[in-house]
């Protein structure tokens, strides 16, 4: 896709963030990251340092999109504006980086990330380990997969899903018989999250990590769907019954047993992915299907689900549609839809144990689930259309 035929969509994305993320009913932030970004900001501009003498959870890349914006007038509309503008360009880089790997209709279709997402574009950082991530697959696809796995580390020190990208990256290499490339990448991997994360290693840093293993399981996410329709858990995170994890959960009752299921359920599906994708090596674009499947699990599945996961897996979308796999998109751009039925405006009914709430919720994660069966489907059909050319590749051998 040439730099002129992304112009036009460029400028279609900036109108419909400018506008559609700030004024009317998808501009609603009452539910918003931005004062607990400021105050991480702030404190490490005061000189904090995070992890020791700050509580953070998330890695230490995420420090940049968080404090960038703390950086100039000291009041929340001035941080709240500076990031806006950050996450704006951040989705012109996503937007770039579709078109780059989807051409120019997926390009077009990422103009439908402010309708679909809303105020959450502007008010997470989640756009820019996605920017990152699909930064590593455009350079992997264009024969630079050592880059690649420097800025997938990038995006995996930025938040940590990325990793799932990285790990399907090696799989493919390996599959595809570059085994110096996967060995260069994977180093190249490595070093880099050394670089990043070795300056902050401590037992502070490690509570990061902490924090997502023991906080209970998401309202939102598949798991709590099962555990509204079993009954017997309590809610967490309300003034009854605190918890530290800046969210709402579920606890007690079969809370546990239902968590682990779905955790080796996750697991599960990643290798899945990674055995479709070795036996699918030779099939077009079978690493990016790969990766949206992977990402699918880990969102669908997982114990948390916040209404910005959806951003992870959008882009993702407008390739697969353009590529033929419609139903998949379709069914995330539908759950993404649902998700603004009830986010914000009604996430407090859910807390409250609104049964109607829940049953929507429900019906976004059922939406989720359907997506990473057809994906995985889909996966299995380009096995299917790998195998001649596989076949192929074995009489020739065996040809005198």
């Amino acid at each position: 896709m040439t730099r002129a035929a992304l112009v036009a969509p460029l400028l279609a994305l900036a109108a419909t963030f400018a506008v559609l993320t700030v004024v009317g009913p998808l501009s609603d932030d009452t539910i918003s990251d931005l004062f607990v970004y400021r105050t991480y900001a702030t404190a490490v501009l005061d000189g904090a340092h995070p992890y020791a003498d700050l509580g953070f959870e998330y890695p230490p890349l995420a420090l940049v999109p968080i404090v960038l914006p703390g950086l100039g007038p000291e009041s929340a509309a001035a941080f709240e504006w500076r990031f806006g503008v950050l996450m704006l360009l951040t989705a012109l880089a996503v937007q770039a980086a579709v078109g780059a790997l989807g051409g120019r209709r997926a390009a077009w279709l990422c103009v439908l990330l402010p309708v679909l997402a809303g105020a959450l574009l502007r008010t997470r950082f989640d756009l820019v380990p996605v920017a990152l991530m699909l930064g590593g697959l455009v350079l992997v696809h264009r024969g630079r997969p050592t880059a690649g796995m420097a800025v997938l580390a990038l995006g995996s020190a930025t938040k940590l899903f990325p990793a799932l990208a990285a790990a399907l990256v090696l799989v493919h290499l390996l599959a595809t018989g570059r085994r110096r490339a996967a060995a260069y990448g994977g180093a190249a991997f490595l070093l880099v999250l050394a670089v990043v994360c070795l300056p902050f290693a401590g037992e502070g840093f490690l509570d990061q990590f902490r924090f997502h293993l023991d906080r209970p399981v998401q309202i939102e996410s598949t798991p709590a769907s099962l555990l509204w329709f079993l009954g017997d858990s309590t809610i967490t995170g309300f003034p009854v019954r605190p918890d530290p994890f800046k969210s709402n959960g579920l606890d007690g009752g079969p809370a546990d047993a239902v968590m682990l299921i779905f955790a080796l359920l996750a697991m599960a599906v990643l290798g899945v992915c990674a055995g479709l994708l070795e036996r699918a090596r030779d099939a077009p674009h079978a690493l990016d299907r790969a990766v949206l499947a992977a990402l699918l699990g880990f969102v669908a599945l997982g114990k948390v689900l916040s209404p910005q996961y959806l951003i992870w897996i959008l882009p993702l979308a407008a390739i697969a549609w353009t590529r033929g796999d419609r139903a998949v998109a379709v069914l995330i751009a539908a759950a993404a839809a649902l998700t603004a039925v009830y986010f914000p405006g009604d996430y407090f009914d859910l807390v409250d144990g609104d049964d109607g709430t829940a049953a929507i919720v429900a019906a976004r994660n059922v939406l989720l689930l359907m997506a990473l069966g057809v994906s995985l489907w889909s996966l299995a059909s380009a096995d299917r259309a790998g195998a001649p050319a596989r076949s192929r590749r074995r009489d020739a051998a065996a040809s005198p």
